[in-house]
């Protein structure tokens, strides 16, 4: 069963610090990409870290009612699709970077605090959000080089996780993917790129419709949210009998032997992956590491005793 949701990512224009009215500016410069992207058909629309104060003098900070998330909420809800702010925040008299996801009714939905700021008020948690197209985690620029984040996101099953930053990223995305298997998107300034549960470059700056920074004003692609990573280890062979079952186009297996994975979606109108993959005993990737992670801490320990038909290592 399909989930498709079209994906806008923002390479954002900075608007020069020594501007006239520098901050309306940039906030008309984030309404004109929420337009864009609802043109494109798009359901959600990311934009870089700070995206209010994009490589300004210094971070301003905002409460959650403050002028950016008004005017953003007041976007979202004009185009009906979620928005991803990235932003300053101040929050019960802390400050935060964070990135805030606002619904297609203008409402706040969820905020991501930065695990790793290096200024002192950091955030602890990795939580997940609920759209209506699947699972939405965020990570923001420094927490890419930390494994404990992505695994949080992982350990909360994110299906999507949007990167907003001041790098790009690069093959650090791929490793990711494959190892949370999750979709990413990496906003920046001037590129801007897409990455699929297998670790692969999806889209990444466009170069038709350039503006003055040489850089294409959005980064689009339809994912499928129900597509899921699998090692081939014990997979690959019990994908028969669910064919057997449901015929052969019942779903979309590809097999990368090289890599030894396998990307996974069910093709049955009303049944998930998920529902294949609990009737057929398949083993998502995610699911196949963490096992392997635990039975080794149990050998270590020697309280490690194979159960009958467990699946080997």
């Amino acid at each position: 069963m399909s989930r498709m949701a079209t994906i806008s990512l923002v390479n954002l224009r900075r608007v020069a610090p020594e501007t006239p009215a520098r901050f309306e500016r940039t906030l008309d410069e984030l309404a004109t990409g929420v337009e864009q992207a609802k043109a494109v058909g798009s359901d959600l629309v990311a934009f870089p870290e700070i995206c209010n104060d994009l490589w300004g003098e210094k971070y301003e900070f905002e409460p959650l009612d403050g002028p950016t998330v008004t005017r953003m909420s007041a976007e979202a809800k004009k185009h009906g699709i979620y928005v991803v702010c990235p932003m300053g925040t101040v929050i019960d008299g802390r400050q935060h970077n964070s990135s805030v996801l606002i619904g297609r009714d203008g409402g706040i939905v969820g905020v991501y605090h930065k695990n790793f700021n290096g200024w002192g008020d950091d955030g602890t948690e990795t939580p997940v959000f609920e759209t209506d197209f699947g699972r939405v985690g965020f990570a923001i620029c420094f927490d890419l080089n930390f494994w404990e984040v992505g695994r949080g996101l992982c350990e909360n099953r994110a299906e999507l996780v949007l990167w907003p930053s001041m790098w790009t990223g690069g093959r650090m995305l791929t490793k990711w993917a494959i190892e949370f298997g999750f979709y990413m998107g990496a906003i920046h300034m001037d590129q801007s790129t897409l990455v699929d549960v297998a670790g692969r470059e999806i889209t990444t700056r466009p170069c038709a419709v350039t503006d003055s920074t040489g850089a294409a004003p959005l980064v689009t692609a339809t994912l499928d949210l129900d597509r899921r990573l699998l090692h081939h280890d014990y997979n690959v062979d019990r994908l028969k009998p669910l064919f057997e079952k449901y015929g052969p186009t019942a779903a979309y297996a590809e097999w990368l032997a090289d890599e030894c994975l396998l990307v996974f979606g069910s093709q049955l109108p009303g049944v998930s992956s998920d529902e294949l993959i609990a009737e057929f005993g398949l083993e998502p990737m995610r699911d196949y590491l963490a096992r392997c992670r635990r039975d080794r801490q149990r050998m270590l320990d020697g309280t490690y005793t194979p159960a009958d038909g467990a699946i080997p290592l």
